[in-house]
């Protein structure tokens, strides 16, 4: 007999103080006979719930993988976009989310599977066999939710990890291959047995619904599969081929999303740090500045005011703003808002000052309240104040501080942006009590966007699926009542994306106005938009695919940023500018890659990051499966944020 008593009492505690998932009843039946207890008195769904609410990650794991790392490397966060997307990391980082996957994510979703495996024996009943057979494939598939995200941020994975068996690592194509078996044996033997009200209390996603959990495992398939689009399309088309489109997540009634609640623990939102304020990016104000053509005056009539003109830039300050960079509205200050955005921006990002916005995020201090900061010449002396409130400006890609000349006599991005630049609102951000998306309908239908265009087998056309995907995000954001409109569209977005499907013509360069800011003399300047020959998505700004994942980019702000960076890494999509930068990425690994001449060459895939470094303690403790994984990498040398994995560009 194991020794499992123990080990589920604590999960059984741990289940009830984090969110008093495990009833009375299932204490009373733990405590049978706790020295002699065996695995027929233990409920497999006990550490199925404990890795679930561990995964949501407390706001020690949170803060240092969910936003220095995935906000940072997908560009929905200013501040942040100055560590891993400038190719810096951080050991200490790596190795509490490592460790946190291999001492417990992980482990406990395949301890559920061999529980439940165990006690197939056991069994009583009915609804007891039927119930512990779903959890063992529910079990499955979470497993490989948790080994996804382990190989998408480290690559090589240890599939035979919590067998047993002697760790071996694999490749990321071979984790590939297990995973999208995994999710369509655990499918198929999903049956529609119903819990009981106290068994559905301790799952989170979907309180073990038999038929989401299936539709949870099929899009997930969708979505590993589309990960290998490029690699192995072959393959990835065959699963497109099989999955029952019938039985996938495409309404938001069947939305994987987990409740956050204002606590410090896991259960806490991923961006409940009161200091992370996830300011707007430039990558991100790009992208949403224009798309839709939807008049910002519109969406909120009291913001009339402020509004400027789509062919106005700012306030120019090119000796305070950094230039080496190929992003097109480097170098100014909007002394108000753009006439046009997204109807989504106003829902994820708080304009400045604007406590008139019902998820307006109020710092509450008065020092922090500042709206005003001010451009220092390079003595240290005021020239001038920028006025914030009710402006919408971003965080440049790059160095900031100390580290950038320019930026660091830059107050209104450099020390204060979290006064001076929207932010992530209260929605999402500090105390907010929202829901951490794991998997959105939008995604499905992208997913069957995509597909279709590349003529897979999607049972839908792409114009109609990329269109459902654009629906289901606006309800999910609450702004419907734009999306006909919207999606009529042949605005041009910053960086040349519109929004109707059949409009696929490139964009133009324009006349554009500007004001002088040091002497306030108004100015014009040819809009130049970036270079589709110069990036990593060469075949166009305004194509069908990049309208897809462009608008699937928006739609997965903020919760799924991994998928975005995966997005990003798999096809050059959407649109980032480069770094920009005056002296060096200190402590970053891009500091041997970008070159100052890097904007004027071209976009290449070592001045964006890859992947996260294994942290210093797997060498230390398995020195032969370290050099194993490495070797799967691609040699002794890859252990490195710009190391592209095998399904990304330049990683087969």
């Amino acid at each position: 007999m194991k020794k499992y008593n123990k080990l589920f009492f604590t999960l059984a505690m741990g289940a009830a103080l984090m969110g008093g998932t495990t009833s009375c009843e299932d204490f009373e039946e733990i405590n049978i006979n706790p020295a002699v207890s065996g695995v027929e008195f233990v409920k497999a769904y006990y550490p199925l719930n404990k890795s679930i609410v561990g995964a949501q990650q407390s706001p020690h794991e949170a803060e240092r993988i969910a936003v220095y790392n995935w906000a940072s490397a997908a560009r929905i966060s200013g501040e942040n976009s100055t560590f891993l997307s400038n190719g810096r990391y951080s050991d200490s980082y790596n190795h509490d989310y490592h460790n946190s996957y291999l001492s417990d994510w992980i482990k406990n979703a395949n301890l559920s599977v061999t529980v439940a495996t165990e006690n197939e024996g056991n069994m009583t009943n009915d609804h007891d066999k039927n119930f512990n057979k779903n959890v063992k494939s529910f079990a499955r598939i979470w497993r490989v939710v948790m080994i996804s995200e382990y190989a998408d941020n480290f690559g090589p994975y240890t599939i035979s990890g919590f067998n047993g068996e002697t760790p071996t690592f694999n490749s990321v194509e071979d984790v590939y291959k297990f995973m999208l078996t995994e999710l369509k044996e655990a499918v198929a033997e999903i049956t529609d047995e119903a819990p009981t009200a106290d068994e559905a209390k301790s799952d989170p996603l979907f309180g073990f619904d038999a038929q989401k959990w299936a539709k949870y495992g099929n899009s997930l398939r969708l979505r590993l599969a589309m990960r290998l689009s490029e690699v192995a399309e072959g393959y990835a088309k065959e699963i497109f081929a099989e999955v029952d489109k019938s039985k996938l997540i495409t309404t938001m009634a069947d939305i994987a999303q987990v409740k956050e609640y204002n606590q410090w623990n896991a259960w806490a939102g991923i961006y409940s740090r009161g200091w992370n304020y996830i300011s707007l990016p430039s990558t991100m104000s790009n992208i949403l500045v224009g798309l839709g053509g939807i008049a910002v005056s519109e969406q909120r009539a009291d913001l009339a005011q402020y509004t400027k003109p789509m062919n106005y830039l700012g306030l120019q300050f090119a000796d305070h703003y950094a230039d080496k960079t190929d992003n097109p509205t480097k170098g100014y200050w909007i002394d108000g808002i753009p006439e046009n955005l997204d109807p989504r921006a106003l829902r994820i990002y708080s304009i400045p000052g604007d406590k008139n916005a019902d998820n307006f995020r109020d710092y509450g201090s008065s020092d922090i309240k500042n709206t005003t900061q001010p451009l220092n010449d390079a003595d240290g002396n005021k020239i001038l104040d920028l006025q914030g409130q009710y402006t919408w400006n971003y965080y440049p890609a790059g160095s900031r501080g100390a580290w950038s000349p320019k930026f660091a006599k830059n107050y209104a991005v450099g020390s204060w942006y979290d006064t001076m630049l929207p932010v992530l609102c209260k929605t999402y951000g500090g105390d907010s009590e929202s829901s951490r998306v794991w998997f959105g309908p939008w995604e499905t239908h992208f997913l069957l966007a995509e597909a279709a265009l590349r003529g897979w087998s999607a049972g839908v056309d792409a114009e109609t699926a990329y269109e459902n995907g654009i629906r289901v995000s606006f309800e999910n954001f609450g702004v419907s009542q734009y999306v006909d409109a919207y999606l009529e569209s042949e605005d041009y977005n910053r960086v040349g994306v519109s929004v109707k499907f059949t409009h696929t013509a490139e964009p133009t360069s324009f006349e554009a106005n500007y004001v002088n800011g040091y002497d306030n003399k108004p100015g014009t300047t040819t809009y130049e938009y970036p270079k589709a020959s110069k990036s990593l998505y060469t075949e166009g700004l305004n194509t069908q695919l990049a309208k897809i994942i462009t608008q699937k980019y928006i739609a997965q702000t903020p919760y799924c940023t991994l998928e975005m960076w995966n997005d990003r890494r798999r096809l050059g999509l959407p649109w980032f500018d480069l770094p920009n930068n005056e002296t060096s990425f200190v402590g970053a690994d891009m500091e041997s890659t970008w070159t100052a001449n890097t904007y004027i060459e071209g976009q290449n895939i070592k001045v964006f990051p890859q992947r996260l470094r294994y942290p210093s303690s797997l060498q230390n403790a398995d020195p032969e499966g370290y050099k194993k994984a490495l070797e799967l990498l691609g040699g002794p040398d890859t252990d490195n944020t710009l190391t592209p994995l095998w399904w990304a560009i330049g990683g087969h």
